[in-house]
């Protein structure tokens, strides 16, 4: 009776619990229930330009963000030349432990990526790369679970996985884990762009990246993706 409004962020499943309890009161709720955002990048982008937002977007604390970006979908024409661009700078995040109790050196760490907050998330994230991989995707950067000394740890490596397809279940289930999934848009259609992002049920934000005479465009296929948020040229900012 002292709650006037309940605002959760979890699970689908645990989300209609909520729903369920404060309806008894008839309780307002606000609920986010995961995500699976897609940043769309459309042929006239320049790949210097993007390739910073890619990483921020899909490796910002390491992948653990609502509005992380889940899917890249990348048109046709400049799928190539984008891999080739975002491969070394995967390949040079830097992993590690970034908090100076924990370094023994007294300074915080220079690192781009930490742990995972679940041991369990680990498991969850490799089992989405290892279904993916048996699908026909195929791991660019990192991909398997580092080991350890002791058999413990939470830590899973920035990943690149390249041909991710519907059908995979990683295209549709939320990783909340430092993979970047590359999605090809054919022939540079913005039909079939909106056809790959709309397939998921989760539609919380999206970004499109184009040139800078073509935002209309862009904007007006933005307006067609079923998110709550969307961004031209920028990422999270609303």
């Amino acid at each position: 009776p002292l709650v006037d409004k309940i605002i959760f962020t979890g699970s689908p499943q645990i989300g209609k619990k909520v729903m369920e309890g404060a309806s008894k009161s008839l309780k307002p709720v606000i609920l986010e229930l995961g995500g699976k955002d897609a940043m769309i990048i459309q042929e006239t982008c320049q790949v210097k330009d993007v390739v910073p937002w890619i990483l921020r977007g899909c490796f910002q604390n390491c992948g653990q963000n609502c509005v992380g970006v889940e899917r890249v979908l990348v048109y046709e024409s400049i799928l190539e030349k984008l891999t080739e661009a975002l491969v070394p700078r995967v390949k040079n995040l830097r992993q590690g432990i970034p908090l100076s109790e924990c370094c023994g050196s007294g300074k915080v760490a220079d690192v781009d990526c930490g742990s995972m907050v679940m041991g369990a998330q680990v498991d969850h994230v490799q089992k989405l790369v290892d279904d993916a991989v048996s699908k026909g995707a195929k791991v660019l950067v990192g991909g398997v679970k580092p080991k350890s000394e002791n058999g413990k740890g939470q830590f899973y490596p920035p990943t690149i996985l390249s041909g991710v397809t519907p059908e995979m279940d990683i295209f549709n289930t939320e990783v909340f884990g430092p993979v970047l999934t590359l999605v090809k848009v054919p022939n540079d259609s913005d039909e079939e762009c909106l056809k790959l992002v709309n397939q998921s049920s989760f539609g919380l934000g999206g970004s499109v990246y184009c040139g800078k005479a073509h935002q209309g465009r862009a904007l007006k296929l933005g307006r067609q993706i079923q998110s709550g948020m969307l961004c031209v040229n920028d990422f999270g900012s609303n």
